[in-house]
């Protein structure tokens, strides 16, 4: 009976330990003990652990409202549906080939060849991949080697580092600084620190814009500044990551690839999943000169040969029907009613955000929450670990006794760095207003955010 008891035990811990990690798409499922296994390879030892898995497991344990997760909470359009069920009725279910579906490639060279005010072939200067995090570590795969580096302009998404350490490469980063910035195009790019972070052995620069996690969007003097720059280093790739180019409030979206001279050394990436709110799909693409793109087919027909062919074709589908119901305008408007209604929420409880311009990510100031911490804010050392800066325990407050999950926002810098955000989280506001108010209650009822720290 005994045995039968402990065994019984284990199997509801494997079964909690399930719905645990099942209960959100961004959780990490820890290797046993937290270890890696020692077979595993040298370079393994340099991925830093996933700061969006940290916050989601603790979400999850708190039961809290996660606004730190970049996706959104509610159905994709029914005519997005529509395409899916279409392209499975039409019985799309063989592979197809790695630079992607003809049908996709040929509706995205159509759609995006106006927008880069060039005629794209379809054929060799457009690529299916298994999402925009797919593409640019394919594109890091193709284009670097050992000892190359890859300069980020900071903060940044994480897969482009991750991607640079496992090649054994260095990542360079140089931060958008902002002194009380009011709204994200407080957020300056220093010309200077660029270009002496660019050398002979850099291989790419990576920028995005709308930009993750501040939303500011590159305006068009800034990027032609960035272009004067690059001129200097002629074998520098860019690898522009704009999967929100859908998502612009303020402002208007700019291409670099379009921009004079910039066609034939830019990878520009997009996102299917985020432009019809199905992350889950896992479709991206990438745009550029053949030279480029065919190096980065190659990786991806090695690690997952092609992209499903059955959400290509509903990618197509869904791009078709997007014109007939005027999708991208609208979109945009919502998206824009949401940020709004999170900045003004915030606001009510006495934190500060910074209005973004675009995309779906918001930084707030969070200087209002009374925090006990070993270093005052603007004192603690450049060299503080990354779990142990104020931002980590701000967020950590947060989810504990508030219930709401942000993300720290110095885990988007490379260290010497990381003070720059001591006081600012990420919110994501792709979510239901019944969830962003459910949020704002929290925050308020817990009494975070009335006091100065």
């Amino acid at each position: 009976m005994r045995s039968v008891g402990k065994k019984a035990l284990q199997l509801r811990r494997v079964h909690d330990h399930r719905i645990l990690y099942d209960s959100d798409p961004t959780m990490v499922r820890p290797a046993t003990r937290d270890t890696m296994s020692p077979l595993s390879s040298v370079r393994m030892t340099t991925v830093e652990p996933s700061v969006f898995a940290e916050f989601t497991e603790l979400a999850v344990k708190h039961n809290a409202i996660n606004l730190g997760a970049g996706f959104p909470n509610y159905p994709i359009p029914d005519f997005v549906k529509e395409a899916a069920h279409e392209a499975i009725r039409d019985d799309h279910n063989q592979y197809t080939r790695p630079a992607g579906h003809p049908l996709l490639t040929e509706c995205l060279a159509a759609h995006y060849s106006d927008l880069f005010q060039k005629n794209i072939c379809k054929d060799t200067e457009v690529a299916v991949v298994g999402g925009a995090t797919n593409a640019i570590f394919s594109a890091v795969m193709a284009l670097v080697d050992p000892g190359d580096e890859v300069v980020c302009i900071e903060p940044y998404f994480d897969a482009p580092k991750i991607a640079t350490d496992l090649m054994g490469a260095v990542t360079k980063g140089v931060p958008l600084r902002a002194d009380w910035a009011k709204g994200s195009s407080d957020w300056k790019l220093d010309l200077g620190e660029l270009d002496a972070a660019l050398s002979d052995k850099t291989k790419l620069l990576v920028l995005n814009t709308p930009h993750n996690p501040t939303g500011k969007v590159f305006s068009l003097p800034e990027l032609q500044g960035i272009c004067e720059v690059l001129k200097k280093y002629p074998k520098v790739v860019v690898l522009s990551d704009e999967v929100y180019e859908h998502m612009v409030y303020e402002g208007t979206h700019q291409r670099i690839g379009s921009l004079p001279g910039m066609w034939g050394r830019t990878l520009s990436i997009y996102s299917a999943g985020k432009s019809f709110s199905a992350t889950g799909w896992r479709v991206g693409y990438v745009f550029g000169p053949a030279p480029l793109i065919l190096p980065l087919v190659r990786v991806h027909q090695a690690s997952n040969f092609c992209t499903p062919s059955v959400l290509q074709v509903a990618t197509a589908n869904a791009f078709r029907y997007a014109k007939e119901h005027n999708y991208f305008e609208e979109m945009m408007l919502s998206m824009k009613a949401k940020r709004d209604k999170l900045a003004g929420l915030l606001r009510l409880a006495s934190l500060e955000p910074i209005m973004p311009e675009g995309g779906y990510f918001m930084l707030c100031d969070t200087t209002k929450i009374a925090l006990q911490h070993p270093h005052p804010m603007w004192h603690a050392p450049k060299d503080l670990p990354l779990k142990e800066r104020r931002d980590f325990a701000v967020c950590r407050i947060l989810t504990e006794k508030a219930g709401v999950t942000a993300i720290p926002a110095s885990a988007f810098y490379a260290p010497e760095h990381r003070h720059i955000t001591d006081s600012l989280a990420r919110f994501c506001f792709c979510k239901t207003d019944e969830t962003l108010e459910a949020a704002y209650e929290r925050i308020v009822r817990s009494g975070l955010g009335t006091q100065w720290v």
